[in-house]
């Protein structure tokens, strides 16, 4: 069985594909239907910012996880 990973903030990820850069997680929240949504910024250029659900930073075929937070 597969242990459910957790997103918190300080975590980088690379955007698999073309142009895809490194993220960083800088807030996680929950909307008014509780799903969780990560909001990130590229590591590169901390003014392009982006908010994505948590379950597709943990899909494989889009996201690695780089580091964890210190």
């Amino acid at each position: 069985m597969r242990r459910k990973r957790e997103v918190v903030e300080g975590q980088l990820f690379r955007k698999l594909g073309p142009g895809g850069g490194i993220w960083e997680v800088i807030a996680v929240r929950k909307d008014g239907l509780g799903t969780q949504h990560a909001q990130m910024q590229r590591a590169d250029d901390p003014k392009t910012l982006k908010t994505l659900a948590v379950s597709t930073l943990l899909d494989p075929s889009q996201f690695e996880m780089v580091t964890e937070p210190q």
